[in-house]
Formats: C-alpha cells, structure tokens, sequence
C-alpha cells in the first residue's frame, strides 16, 4: 500500500503528486525489470579465470558435479 506524495521546490510550490496508484505501478516495474536482470543475455555474462573457479569450487563442494 503507497500513500500520495507531494513533491515541492526549493520555494515550498507544489511541483508534483505521486497518486498511490502510479507509485505502485512504478514499484512493482522496478521489480519486474529486477528479476529480469537476474537472467542476463549472453552477452552480459563474464567468463571465470582459472583461479577464480578453483576458489568457488573450494568453497561450495556440494555443487560440484558427481
């Protein structure tokens, strides 16, 4: 649940008011364009040096494969 919000300037005018409604609808793309960063393309995705790897496999052995 948002509530409204008033924005000012400097002089104390009224700028702008944020309806609940548009500030929901701002949350929840904010979250949605989230998640979809969770999943990045292949062009987004760095390969691992050598070294690097052997560290995170030390690390977490219950996810290496059997």
């Amino acid at each position: 649940m948002f509530y409204e919000v008033r924005i000012y300037n400097a002089k104390r005018k009224l700028k702008k008011i944020l309806s609940s409604q548009e500030l929901s609808r701002r949350y929840w793309k904010k979250i949605k364009d989230q998640d979809m960063g969770l999943n990045p393309g292949q062009s987004k995705i760095k390969s691992l040096s050598a070294e690097m790897r052997r560290k995170l496999d030390a690390q977490t052995p219950e996810f290496l494969p059997h």
